[in-house]
């Protein structure tokens, strides 16, 4: 039996305020459950507050997801959480969510934010399914096309050129041809920084996106950064095993050339699947039927 929800403490007014779209309103119940799962590095705790305000008279209930930033507290990337330009950099959730850069639709969106007291946000609660690739792919690219590559100082560099400078491939049971891709990083890496750069999610994997009515909602904006055009396709196929570059094309709708989108994807994919290949095998774990084939497959 899951132990019972303890009682929060009242949600900050201005977020309160928000949530009951109108200000003047007392908490009267609120309980707290964790919400657990995947979350980012720089994810403290995901908690769900839900509960009665009392508002003009009259009693509301509502539902506020809380998340909590904090520092990558070990593993090799630990000692970049505080360099704004890192993908590990634990401020850069809620500064996002104050920037005004995130996606709000049509199309791709990020959750609804009802506020971000220092280091903690408050977002509403997405309702939906998973997502198919397809729509995704379309909408990420429709959103990428027209959005800038914004000049703050937080935003995050390249996240896959950031993690392979940090990793090592040390002796594991994989197949000879996944090791070959990963010494193949400087060229990889070389062709990469040659194609145009767009504004990434970071984590564009499946278990990020919900189908929410008539919008795909992208969660965990820790990583949002800039990054060769193609780059965020390779998180998307890597945990769905679809090919989703004419679907992203179609978004796109002219904005990039095929042969870009490609090279990022391919070279991204086989960069990242690899270096995953070699983090599952390390610590005793298989990869997943097919996902070794999946990676070779799609080499450039």
């Amino acid at each position: 039996m899951p132990p019972e929800p303890v009682l929060a403490d009242v949600l900050p007014e201005p977020v309160l305020a928000d949530v009951l779209g109108r200000p003047g309103g007392v908490v009267v119940t609120c309980r707290a459950e964790p919400i657990s799962g995947g979350t980012g590095a720089a994810t403290g705790a995901v908690t769900r507050l839900s509960g009665v305000a009392r508002c003009d008279g009259e009693e509301v209930a509502f539902r506020v997801v809380r998340k909590e930033a904090r520092p990558l507290r070990g593993g090799r990337h630990a000692p970049y959480a505080g360099d704004p330009r890192h993908w590990a950099y634990w401020r850069r959730e809620p500064l996002a969510y104050r920037s005004g850069l995130l996606p709000t639709g049509p199309g791709l969106a990020a959750p609804r934010c009802h506020g971000v007291v220092g280091d903690v946000i408050y977002l509403a609660e997405v309702e939906g399914g998973p997502e198919s690739p397809r729509t995704a792919a379309r909408r990420l690219g429709a959103w990428q096309a027209a959005a800038a590559v914004p000049d703050v100082p937080w935003l995050a560099g390249h996240q896959l050129a950031q993690r392979l400078a940090a990793g090592e491939w040390t002796p594991v049971d994989a197949d000879p041809r996944v090791a070959r891709l990963w010494r193949r990083q400087d060229e990889l890496l070389g062709a990469l920084a040659r194609l145009p750069v767009v504004l990434t999610h970071g984590d564009f994997a499946d278990g990020n996106l919900i189908a929410a009515r008539d919008t795909t909602v992208a969660l965990d904006w820790a990583t949002l950064g800039a990054a060769p055009v193609g780059a965020d396709l390779a998180a998307l196929a890597l945990s769905t095993f679809a090919d989703p570059v004419d679907d992203y094309l179609a978004g796109a709708a002219g904005r990039f050339e095929r042969a870009d989108v490609e090279l990022g994807y391919r070279a991204t994919l086989a960069l990242t699947g690899a270096g995953r290949v070699h983090w599952m095998l390390s610590r005793g774990l298989r990869p997943p039927d097919g996902y070794e084939e999946f990676i070779l497959s799609r080499a450039p």
